[in-house]
């Protein structure tokens, strides 16, 4: 079973009740041991999973269409009785089960491309249908309608889960993936089956049995269902106008726990042992002027502004750094770091990829050439010797700035008098990670940044419990990029381009999903294997998905004349740093590379990006890789291969051709693929929604936001015996997290 989801709350109340919520499935009427093994699938083991297991849509079966009214096209439902039921055989032995329905108000033909229907329709006996309404030799006719059986008396009532009300339709896609990844196939149980076990488990007490973990003086104050009666209705709403109350409880809820979590959370932070202050006072904020070789954007300013005014509180600072790619988010992060070396401290700045450290190493080698100032660079890379001498200059304190990758977080890496934490990249790395970071200096500031814009919504989930400023404008000289989808027909003009550009001593990126490609590419990089490979997969397959070894060969052919590089993630520190000089000094034409190069390349005479299978690519991640280009005034394209082969993948090549703000970018991706994948659930820590929609409730969770921390701000650790629920709940919730809520909340 997965970690409890915001949706959950299955601590039973104490009693001699509370067998009835863990009560296993296996007893519920018409469900026994076969049926139960089935229910595991979809996680549904005990009663409380059951109530759980919320519909993903409703039917209106409530309102009965009279046989005389209905209409071809119609989605109808009819109480009749069969008056007579007969089989029709067509051409190619195909057989049809067609009925005789009668109301009071005349006769309808059903009909049903299944001979075992004919065991269940039985002459006199009157019953519900439901479907739709089509045509067959020029009669009305419904086709393959759901059913159910029924006496007259009872045709005439409600007690009915299936027909007479607005029934639920719940998904039968098993909740876990197989252990190679991909979905199993659904759960062989029927709608109406499941309904009958809810509509059986909603007749009892353990509705009432669930804990209302709500504060009540919230609840009230916001218009809420109490919880047994949104479960009920989202399961079996009286109207839709109840149904939509009844998510709305269930949404603000998970939303509000959410919210409660992150609030604790930022209130122990604020708790910690103060910070040691690092006033920016004019003398240190002229001397870090003098060190840039331009003057900051007035979003630069702004931003740093906001930094420096954390710095010189007793708070330890905890900001979010966001703006699009290209925008100077580097140049106040230097400022920020030189802020707490001119008070005798250290910095740290995490990178998540060796590229991108050296790279910010580089920078600030380059910056601060002739200061006092010793800037030191880890990489998991490094060798025994460079190691020992880092380690040894850093917990001395004569490293000033740390750089690294993951490297740093490892337990021999301790520092002297730690003060500023400098996280890059931020959704490339766990909460854990900028936990275990920060637990290296005492109640060390943090600033965390990303290139990737994160929509308001999930930066308030996210990172619910940073400060956020945002750099929102891009500094002056930036190129225009002008982005096109090219067909496979255009390759030759593409070439052209690269060639022209190269004449004109500009460089060119070619990057590739893989290192070795799928299919053709693995066939011609590996020719020993070319008889087994054909045999493997269809020949469909073969050119699907490229990979850089085998591009750099044919490119050598298609563009002899041209000088080309390679880069990816399998290659040593030395090759890298060897590649990259060629690159810089302009001893390389056309770079061949995967995705490493999406962040910290910064070459500002590269003028066109090439992506080939960008379907295999994320949108912030295209949006990264054609920062890349135009980072001086030249002019400069971004021009991509691919064809997707799902409409969300369609939709997120035609997004990245047509959109060019990087805010505008990430609201695209985090409606194409919902906050599930933005991040990474796993990932971020955030837990699972079961009702509420970051991208529908986002006044929902405003509202949950400001209610959950005015609470936490009345009753910091929530010790009042009203809150004591809550708190065990936001417990449960957040059990294994990756730390989001680093309080104690057993």
């Amino acid at each position: 079973m997965n970690a409890p989801s915001l949706g959950s709350a299955r601590a039973p109340r104490p009693g001699g009740r509370e067998n009835l919520l863990a009560q296993s499935l296996q007893f519920l009427k018409g469900v026994g041991p076969q049926r139960a093994e089935l229910l595991k699938r979809l996680l549904l083991e005990n009663t409380a999973d059951l109530l759980h297991f919320f519909p993903v849509s409703h039917k209106d079966r409530a309102s009965i269409t009279p046989c005389r009214n209905v209409r071809a096209g119609d989605e109808v439902n009819v109480r009749a009785k069969i008056v007579e039921v007969r089989g029709e055989r067509y051409r190619g032995g195909k057989e049809k089960i067609l009925a005789i329905l009668e109301d009071e108000s005349g006769e309808l033909r059903a009909g049903w491309w299944s001979v075992w229907v004919a065991d269940r329709l039985t002459p006199g006996k009157w019953g519900f249908f439901s479907g739709k309404v089509g045509s067959w030799n020029d009669r009305l006719e419904l086709g393959n309608a759901e059913f159910e059986l029924c006496s007259a008396e009872d045709a005439k009532g409600s007690t009915n889960p299936n027909f007479g009300r607005i029934v639920p339709t719940y998904s039968l896609r098993p909740r876990q993936r197989r252990p190679d990844g991909t979905e199993a196939p659904e759960v062989k149980l029927s709608q109406p089956v499941l309904r009958k076990m809810v509509w059986q488990v909603l007749g009892t007490e353990a509705p009432e049995l669930l804990a209302d973990d709500l504060p009540a003086p919230v609840r009230e104050q916001r218009g809420l269902m109490r919880r047994a009666q949104a479960v009920r209705q989202m399961h079996f709403p009286d109207t839709l106008g109840d149904l939509e109350q009844a998510r709305r409880r269930l949404a603000y809820e998970e939303l509000f726990l959410l919210s409660t979590g992150i609030a604790l959370r930022r209130s122990h932070v604020e708790r910690l042992e103060p910070a040691r202050k690092l006033p920016v006072t004019t003398t240190i904020q002229s001397r870090i002027q003098a060190r840039l070789p331009f003057q900051l954007t007035d979003a630069q300013k702004r931003a740093f502004r906001e930094v420096a005014a954390d710095l010189a509180g007793e708070h330890p600072m905890n900001r979010l750094l966001q703006g699009d790619v290209g925008c100077g988010k580097t140049a106040v992060a230097v400022a920020t770091m030189l802020a707490a070396v001119a008070h005798g401290a250290q910095a740290a700045l995490l990178a998540p990829t060796e590229v991108l450290a050296e790279q910010h190493h580089r920078t600030l080698e380059k910056l601060l050439e002739g200061s006092r100032v010793k800037i030191g660079l880890l990489r998991g890379g490094s060798t025994g010797a460079e190691r020992t001498a880092f380690l040894k200059d850093l917990a001395s304190g004569e490293t000033h700035i740390a750089i690294g990758t993951h490297a740093l977080l490892e337990k021999d890496v301790r520092f002297k008098a730690l003060s500023v934490i400098v996280v890059d990249e931020q959704h490339k790395f766990g909460v854990e990670q900028r936990s275990t970071l920060r637990s290296k200096g005492r109640a060390p500031h943090v600033l965390v940044m990303t290139a990737t814009p994160i929509p308001r919504s999930m930066s308030l989930t996210l990172y619910g419990d940073l400060d956020i400023s945002i750099i929102d404008a891009l500094p002056p000289g930036r190129g225009e990029v002008r982005t096109k989808h090219v067909e496979e027909a255009e390759r030759a003009k593409v070439y052209d381009l690269i060639r022209k550009e190269a004449k004109a001593g500009h460089a060119a990126y070619i990057v590739l999903p893989r290192i070795v490609g799928e299919g053709l590419d693995e066939i011609e990089a590996h020719p020993k294997t070319k008889s087994k490979a054909k045999k493997r997969a269809p020949k469909k397959l073969w050119s699907e998905v490229k990979g850089v070894e085998a591009e750099v060969k044919r490119l050598k052919e298609m563009l002899p004349l041209l000088r080309l590089g390679s880069l990816h993630g399998r290659m040593s520190g030395d090759e890298k740093d060897r590649v990259l000089t060629q690159l810089r000094e302009g001893q390389i034409d056309i770079l061949v590379s995967t995705q490493v190069i999406e962040v910290g390349i910064d070459l500002p005479n590269a003028t066109v990006m090439v992506i080939e299978n960008a379907e295999r690519f994320g949108l912030s991640s295209l949006h990264q890789l054609r920062g890349r280009v135009g980072r001086s005034g030249l002019r400069s394209y971004c021009l991509f291969f691919g064809e997707a082969t799902t409409d969300d993948g369609k939709e997120r090549l035609k997004a990245f051709e047509r959109l060019k703000d990087g805010f505008a970018i990430a609201e695209a991706d985090f409606k194409l693929r919902g906050p599930g994948q933005f991040f990474g659930t796993a990932q971020s820590g955030l837990p699972e929604f079961l009702v509420a929609d970051l991208i529908r409730d986002q006044r929902l969770l405003m509202d949950a936001r400001d209610d959950a921390f005015a609470l936490v701000r009345s009753d910091p650790d929530l010790k009042a015996p009203e809150h004591a629920s809550l708190k065990r709940r936001v417990e449960r919730v957040f059990a294994g997290k990756s730390r989001l809520v680093l309080v104690d909340v057993g």
